[in-house]
């Protein structure tokens, strides 16, 4: 058997005018409930005591989540990650014990995502909490990467042509490309409403063949990560619209 996709796909990805609004409300609550995380989370490792590791950091911000209106659950294992950790794209701290303990000197990525009744979440943000400060090198794979995300999700393009996720690739990536960087993965996979976060067909990827129409949502989310040391991501979920002026 040869999967393809067919019209019920490319249906469900074009969302209509509820979707759309109920996409851009679950990621309003969800990222308020990270915001409560991540302050907590700072107030926390002042304390040298304060006994968080990767995993019951995880647990706490799916904590925060459970507590926002229309939630169901988590949309994949949260990619809760310290430090050399970040650097292992797929990462997910597990509660045996192995998990890295939570502190202020290294980089943290956290990849998190949730199901709401009414959307679909996946949302990266790398932080660094004031302890040991970052290197220039790391200050400036971050600011390479944040002007990825920039450039992505600011680029218009005529809807009379066939453009794809190929062609929005280079944006993420050329300010790394101008330093001899890249990131191994995707740039961006579709996303569901209260469906599957990873949705077909549409994409940012090079080998992508699928027109972004309008209603699309995406995943923008550029990288870069130092085996053995650090992890850089930073990750929102973007919609095709149609600009005024078209």
């Amino acid at each position: 058997m040869v999967p393809k996709n067919n019209v019920l796909a490319l249906l469900k990805s074009r969302k209509n005018a509820t979707e759309q609004e109920g996409m851009r409300n679950a990621n309003i609550r969800d990222c308020a409930a990270l915001m409560k995380y991540f302050s907590y989370l700072e107030e926390q490792l002042k304390n040298p005591g304060h006994g968080l590791d990767e995993h019951s950091a995880a647990q706490i911000v799916a904590y925060e989540r459970s507590q926002g209106e229309n939630f169901v659950g988590l949309s994949f294992q949260s990619i809760s990650s310290m430090g050399p950790n970040g650097a292992v794209i797929h990462y997910a701290p597990s509660g045996d014990g192995t998990a890295r303990a939570m502190n202020n000197d290294e980089i943290y990525l956290l990849d998190s995502g949730a199901q709401y009744l009414d959307g679909t979440t996946d949302i990266t943000r790398t932080n660094h909490f004031g302890g040991k400060p970052p290197t220039a090198f790391q200050k400036n794979c971050y600011t390479r990467v944040l002007l990825g995300v920039l450039g992505l999700e600011r680029v218009t393009w005529p809807s009379n042509g066939n453009i794809t996720g190929a062609s929005m690739d280079i944006l993420a990536r050329q300010h790394l490309w101008k330093v001899g960087l890249d990131f191994k993965h995707g740039t961006g996979h579709g996303v569901g409403s209260y469906l599957n976060v990873h949705e077909g067909p549409q994409e940012i990827h090079a080998l992508s063949k699928v027109k972004l129409e309008e209603g699309m949502c995406v995943s923008n989310e550029p990288g870069y990560y130092k085996d053995g040391e650090f992890g850089i991501r930073i990750e929102n979920v973007q919609m095709c619209q149609k600009h005024p002026d078209q």
